[in-house]
């Protein structure tokens, strides 16, 4: 039976992943994932004076099972972002309907400012800005720098059409601010 990190690498062989098959791998690996966990982060624990445990860093090279956590992790942070895609998909038809009236357009920075300037703020920039015309999205594994995860793009259009939208309006043109102005 292969590893699961040999079983990720092949299913990226072909070229960049669609979401369906990082979902699968995730929930393939799941049970491993929770008793890996379990079994890492019972390492190196330290119990101070106060009867408290703090976990120290492990010095050393990382373990193997140090850098499945990692892949698993940084590829389910890719998933949790994607379920956001089917409400990024209404909130661009919403936006095409209410772009020209700047009372509508500051309701509508108002209802998804947690998600456009917090919960996404870099979205773009940490699995879109690799390169001067990035294709697709770049997923990094802190364990494994040189790793080339690339994710189809089109699996994320709303959301970076979205991010590109409401970038402009709340980063660059601000109708919040604009209206406060006037007043």
């Amino acid at each position: 039976m292969n590893s699961p990190v040999t079983d990720f690498f092949n299913l990226k062989k072909n070229g960049p992943l669609s979401i369906s098959k990082v979902e699968w791998w995730l929930l393939k690996y799941l049970d491993l994932y929770k008793k890996t966990y379990d079994f890492v982060h019972s390492q190196h624990l330290f119990k101070l004076d106060d009867g408290s445990t703090v976990r120290l860093p492990s010095l050393g090279r990382t373990t193997k099972q140090e850098e499945f956590l990692d892949l698993y992790e940084a590829l389910d942070t890719i998933c949790e972002f994607h379920r956001k895609e089917q409400y990024f998909e209404q909130e661009i038809n919403e936006y095409q309907k209410i772009k020209d009236s700047q009372s509508d357009l500051k309701n509508w920075i108002t209802k998804n400012e947690y998600l456009g300037a917090e919960k996404y703020v870099c979205f773009l920039v940490d699995y879109l800005d690799y390169s001067e015309n990035a294709e697709h999205l770049n997923i990094y594994v802190h364990s494994s720098k040189e790793l080339d995860i690339y994710i189809d793009r089109q699996d994320f259009r709303n959301t970076i059409e979205f991010l590109e939208i409401f970038n402009e309006l709340y980063w660059t043109n601000n109708p919040l601010e604009i209206e406060t102005k006037e007043l």
